[in-house]
């Protein structure tokens, strides 16, 4: 199986909701989010006074119910960091500190730790905060406030730097070696964030590699190796788009290195998703794409916080009709319902039909053309 092709879209993130029902200007449907990623949302535009005053959090008189929430759990302690980078509305900002269990519940009951709170006007200029060091094991709640029936978008960046309460950065790198042959040649595996080139430790998976296979976990994996192999390696990390290498040489002559970078999980960006394949003309999933389905389920599985748009391309000749774009959604839809059976929430997922009207090659040559653009995608919403 090939990888996820990863094609970024933009760092602005379009975030959707897991559904339309879904309100995030309550605690309850606040959003779950990431570190080191720019979001982009809108204010729902509520229309009443907040009588509680954000549960009495907030120190102005006149707070309205139309808020944004979003929610982060650091897998460390570390540095926050907040930029508004953009609001056309005034804005009050609260950051809270509560226990990971039944947090909005102590939130209402006024037993969270408000950590910042800060109001500024309207502005389209980058906005700074002092950075705000946060344990481990606590989830952090941000709620922005605005006016009543304001609509205006908010796009603000969250960053996240782990380190001891010394101020010592904290590394995610575990080192696993498995050499235990004294002279032999080594295949060192390594795994960084594509970003920051930092260590990324994630669950490894070697197959067809004879003596090599196995499940590991580690940042860096190093096992002896006197064979000239072609193997399959899969790799997942919490936070990171999943990876799939097939027939991937490993040479055993001499020591060798594989580094492989990791793409962060950031919303909107967009996933190709390769070995899905179909009856031709029709919505009926081929069998053999089941493993990348299943593939797929454990990456959401994984990935609990994120929603994906399933998208359906086809290389349909001529103008988009409209046959071509109920295909594309018919097929989306089929990949939407195999995710729900299996345990996936369905208010995580949607799915879109694009027809033809999104080629990778708008004048297709020959059938691999041809094939690249039958083909789906999942956004990260």
């Amino acid at each position: 199986m090939k990888s996820f092709s990863v094609l970024f879209v933009g760092l602005i993130c379009l975030t959707n909701l897991w559904s339309q029902k879904s309100d995030y200007a309550t605690c309850s449907g606040s959003i779950s989010i990431s570190a080191n990623a720019v979001y982009r949302l809108n204010f729902l535009g509520k229309s009443k006074q907040d009588q509680l005053n954000l549960y009495g959090y907030s120190k102005e008189d006149s707070a309205s119910t139309n808020n944004i929430w979003l929610h982060y759990t650091p897998l460390t302690s570390g540095d926050l960091s907040l930029q508004i980078l953009g609001c056309n509305a005034p804005l009050s900002i609260y950051i809270l500190e509560c226990p990971e269990e039944n947090a909005c519940e102590k939130i209402k009951d006024k037993e969270a730790n408000l950590l910042f709170h800060e109001s500024i006007t309207a502005t389209n200029q980058t906005t700074k905060f002092p950075n705000l060091f946060l344990p481990e094991g606590k989830t952090y709640y941000l709620a922005f406030n605005t006016k009543k029936n304001r609509r205006d978008s908010l796009v603000v960046r969250l960053g996240f730097e782990a380190k001891t309460e010394s101020g010592e950065k904290i590394v995610d790198s575990l080192l696993l070696d498995m050499a235990h042959i004294y002279g032999a040649p080594i295949y060192h595996l390594i795994l960084i964030d594509e970003q920051t080139k930092m260590p990324v430790t994630a669950r490894i998976y070697l197959s067809e590699a004879g003596n090599l296979d196995g499940t590991y976990r580690a940042s860096h994996l190093f096992l002896n190796n006197t064979k000239k192999l072609k193997a399959t390696i899969r790799i997942d990390a919490q936070g990171y788009f999943s990876k799939d290498l097939t027939l991937h040489k490993i040479d055993g002559s001499h020591d060798t290195y594989d580094t492989i970078a990791l793409t962060s999980l950031s919303k909107g960006s967009t996933a190709k998703l390769d070995d899905i394949n179909f009856v031709g003309g029709l919505a009926i999933i081929l069998d053999e794409s089941m493993p990348k389905l299943k593939r797929l389920k454990d990456f959401l599985v994984l990935n609990g916080g994120i929603a994906i748009e399933i998208q359906g391309h086809v290389n349909g000749e001529g103008k988009n009709n409209l046959s071509a774009q109920r295909l594309s959604k018919k097929r989306a839809e089929k990949i939407m319902r195999y995710l729900i059976d299996n345990g996936v929430d369905s208010r995580r997922l949607s799915a879109v039909g694009f027809g033809n009207t999104k080629p990778i090659f708008t004048d297709p040559k020959d059938d691999n053309e041809r094939e690249s653009n039958r083909r789906v995608e999942i956004q990260i919403n």
